[in-house]
């Protein structure tokens, strides 16, 4: 709302400034021109500020990857509770003796970007789904990857049966920035630094920018990013440098003596382009005698937009999260 304040005394005094000068005009074509310019000019300045005014109160949605004020107002809105451990979730409460502690790990998809309420993630509608027999944790946060993630595990002061982790195909990224393999994402900011004022302090001009992005390169950024995270499935360095990560995952439940379940997630906008980095990932933990689920053959050839949480923002939506959840349940009741 900065620039809107500023703008408001520019208008101001503009107005004042033209009142000053027109009064002592004559009348006539001149003067009468110079009225309606500037009965065009505050009509355009009232929409404006209008239009500013409802995107800064009244926008509020979550993008992919958190640039946009629209999503920054989401996450002051729904990014909550926050526990001591600096985890959207409930306090660590340790488990009711005869209780089982079941441990959710992973990166955004498990935390729940773009889920209004935490109590609707996978981890959550778990815990309901168990019954009284079984505590549920959540230790995720965005952008994790796979180090990040042993890390977490290593760290979780309860110590759990049964570790669920939460695997997207751009937890190789650690991976890959380790053995310097090149994965550029072009998310272009303004380079114009009064562009980038506006865009960094007006809704209305954050709005748009982002939308006209999406339309343009960074759409074309994007595809050229996913093409690139594929092939680094297949690079030996990275793999080689991933699976050391993910047997850190596997060697450490097998020192908490805790059973290992992994759910794999697909490019839900490119399931069919998924399948072969699922499988790899799923053989490579089913290998390690892991529980591990490919849920790419789960949501292929199902419409993207009713499994991702808005056009803008390609993380599961809530029903993905309950089918999540279901299959869980399943996998560790039998």
């Amino acid at each position: 709302m900065l620039p809107m304040f500023s703008l408001v005394f520019v208008a101001a005094g503009i107005n004042l400034l033209a009142w000053a000068v027109l009064r002592r005009a004559r009348k006539g074509i001149w003067r009468s021109a110079a009225l309606s310019l500037l009965l065009v000019f505050n009509s355009v300045f009232l929409s404006l500020a209008a239009l500013e005014v409802g995107f800064s109160l009244f926008m509020n949605q979550s993008d992919g990857f958190n640039i946009t004020m629209s999503s920054r107002n989401w996450f002051k809105d729904h990014w909550k509770p926050i526990n001591s451990l600096g985890y959207r979730d409930d306090e660590p409460a340790p488990p009711d003796q005869g209780q089982k502690a079941v441990l959710v790990l992973g990166d955004s998809f498990a935390a729940g970007h773009g889920v209004n309420d935490y109590r609707d993630r996978f981890s959550n509608r778990l815990g309901g789904l168990l019954g009284a027999g079984y505590r549920v944790y959540n230790a995720s946060d965005i952008g994790w990857d796979s180090a990040e993630e042993l890390q977490a595990l290593r760290e979780f002061p309860i110590k759990p049966d049964v570790v669920v982790l939460s695997y997207y195909l751009n937890d190789i990224f650690g991976a890959a920035k380790k053995v310097q393999y090149d994965m550029p994402f072009g998310v272009k900011f303004p380079s114009n630094a009064v562009m980038r004022y506006l865009v960094d302090n007006s809704a209305l001009m954050n709005f748009a920018y982002w939308r006209l992005a999406r339309m343009g390169n960074m759409e074309n950024a994007k595809e050229s990013f996913w093409e690139r995270l594929k092939t680094a499935f297949f690079d030996p360095a990275v793999w080689t440098e991933h699976e050391r990560e993910l047997d850190g995952v596997v060697d450490l439940c097998r020192e908490k003596g805790a059973r290992l379940i992994v759910l794999v997630f697909p490019n839900f906008i490119d399931a069919s382009g998924s399948a072969p980095l699922t499988a790899k990932i799923a053989a490579f933990f089913q290998s390690r005698g892991a529980t591990a689920f490919d849920l790419t053959p789960m949501f292929q050839g199902r419409d993207s937009g009713e499994l991702v949480v808005n056009a803008v923002d390609a993380h599961p939506n809530e029903s993905v999260h309950e089918e999540a959840a279901g299959l869980l349940k399943t996998a560790i009741l039998n």
